[in-house]
């Protein structure tokens, strides 16, 4: 792929010069007064079909273990991870789909942000508006043919009111960097600007997942390897044992365009046939900053390559984390293929192959700060149609499979009854201690230990009997059930109930007629995805 010098670099450059004009731009303290552009509310929206990312010879991952977690970013492999806090993307979890006759897992997902290609980049500035009909496939074409009018925006910046907040005449991405500039020139912040941070890492297998980073059905075959067609159906996938691909985002600022209102964005007298069969979208919101999309293959476990790079992104200052690598880290980072396609500070939007520990940090390194020489670039947009105002949000389905159901039962291990002595010298048991586990088989005789799926609910019942004798009354026996369920949040062939339970209490030595002591049993139950061994 050709190295791109971004145009939006070059604009900001002229930008910064004396020489700009200023005509396009006219500061106000006031929204422009009117209803919502309701005009073009008849027009119906495209059909889009989710984007199908197909990875049906991998071990599925559930990118939620609760339901509470559902409305979260999905960034994690919680399989076997808990939630990482500095974990952020743009890709949520809207839907489960499981279907075991058919032996499938799939999980719906739903982007708001999408990422700034070379391909569309001059196109990407708020008001542009987009082909309604050219958003499923990711071209973003424009309309043209019709006439602007004013849109307002204000940016993200500490800066005065009066400077945040403007209104542009005719939207263009010239316009847009002359708002982002004069802003910028004219306001007072911390030396080197800010930035606010956010990381994603996963395990992937075929390279087509990354269309979830990318929040776009591009090709990745043709952005990682320059090989394949639009077109084409061969799905790469990695050749070594695993694949870690990261994402992290470095988020300067946004420019933020208000819901137009009647007057502004478009003429409302605008020919029909430009605008097309489907409602256009407009470019709502657009980040600036620098973001960065990593592949990394290896030999190495996923949990050793994901703790190696979580420390590297510590020292760049991407994360919280240590500030140190052990050699055993810097080695795995030094044998693992690592390509890194980059937005913004030494990226031009083309992949680069990293030669070992060293060449990543530098390449990664520096414009981690921003100011009004180095804004940072665009690096990624949202839309709002025009029809309704409403977000677009592009679906993606990704397809895990084939999932089969698993044998399981109650284990309990290291298991060890307690003994007490009298006062005459002879040993009593007093109590029952065990590891209480369930565990997970591939086979009915449980022979054949295996990982459960961690989107498995597992029931199960525990009993509690207490029996109390207290003499002359007749004895009393009282039983408490309760019924819980858990999931294989972590690594291994069981999961953990309980540890060192007490199954049994036993009565003192001299409790022959008064005496109390009470028994715990636990049980599977029925659910979906499993088997009861017997």
């Amino acid at each position: 792929m050709k190295t791109i010098i971004s145009p939006v670099v070059l604009v900001l450059l002229c930008c910064l010069s004396s020489s700009c004009h200023k005509q396009e731009l006219e500061k106000t303290v006031s929204p422009v007064a009117g209803d919502v552009l309701s005009a073009f509310q008849h027009m119906k929206k495209y059909p889009e079909q989710p984007i199908q990312i197909n990875v049906k010879d991998r071990t599925p991952y559930s990118p939620v273990s609760t339901t509470a977690d559902a409305g979260k970013s999905l960034d994690e492999h919680k399989r076997s991870d808990p939630p990482n806090e500095t974990t952020v993307t743009y890709v949520n979890p809207v839907k489960e789909l499981i279907n075991w006759d058919a032996g499938s897992y799939a999980w719906e997902f739903e982007a708001n942000e999408h990422v700034v290609y070379s391909d569309y980049e001059d196109q990407i500035y708020p008001g542009a508006l987009i082909k309604g009909n050219s958003v499923a496939s990711f071209d973003f074409n424009p309309v043209i043919g019709y006439t602007p009018k004013p849109i307002s925006l204000s940016v993200s910046l500490p800066a005065p009111a009066g400077l945040v907040a403007g209104t542009i005449n005719v939207p263009s991405l010239s316009a847009t960097t002359q708002l982002v500039n004069h802003v910028l020139l004219n306001s007072t912040f911390a030396q080197g600007g800010f930035s606010k941070y956010n990381l994603n890492i996963k395990q992937f297998t075929y390279y087509d997942e990354l269309k979830e980073f990318f929040a776009s059905s591009k090709n990745t075959n043709l952005i990682f390897f320059n090989s394949g067609s639009s077109g084409s159906t061969d799905i790469k996938k990695i050749s070594r044992n695993t694949g870690l691909m990261a994402k992290f985002i470095q988020k300067n600022f946004t420019v933020d365009m208000d819901i137009p209102k009647a007057g502004q964005l478009i003429d409302l007298n605008v020919d029909a046939g430009i605008l097309g069969a489907y409602s256009p979208l407009y470019v709502s919101s657009v980040t600036y900053g620098r973001l960065g999309i990593i592949t990394v293959e290896s030999n190495a476990s996923f949990d050793e390559l994901k703790t190696a790079f979580q420390k590297a992104f510590g020292i760049l200052g991407v994360v919280n984390s240590s500030n140190t690598l052990t050699q055993a880290e810097i080695n795995i980072i030094n044998g693992a293929n690592i390509k890194v396609y980059l937005v913004g500070g030494q990226g031009a939007m083309a992949v680069q192959t990293m030669n070992g520990y060293q060449h990543f940090m530098q390449y990664l390194g520096g414009g981690q700060t921003f100011s009004p020489q180095t804004p940072g670039v665009p690096i990624s947009f949202s839309m709002r149609y025009l029809s309704d105002h409403r977000p677009y949000k592009a679906q993606f389905q990704i397809n895990y499979g084939p999932i089969a159901k698993v044998y399981t039962r109650i284990e309990l291990r290291n298991y060890k009854t307690e003994y007490a002595t009298s006062p005459f010298g002879y040993q009593y048991r007093v109590g029952e201690y065990a590891d209480v586990h369930i565990a997970f088989y591939q086979d009915a005789n449980c022979t054949m230990p295996t990982r459960a799926y961690n989107f498995v609910q597992f029931n199960f019942e525990q009993r509690n009997r207490s029996e109390l004798n207290l003499v002359p009354e007749p004895p009393r026996i009282t039983e408490d059930i309760s019924n819980y369920s858990i999931k294989n949040e972590l690594k291994g062939t069981s999961v953990l109930v309980g540890a060192h339970v007490r199954l049994a209490s036993y009565p003192d030595y001299d409790s022959e007629q008064n005496y109390e002591q009470f028994f715990i049993n636990f049980k599977m139950l029925p659910g979906e995805g499993y088997y009861i061994a017997k």
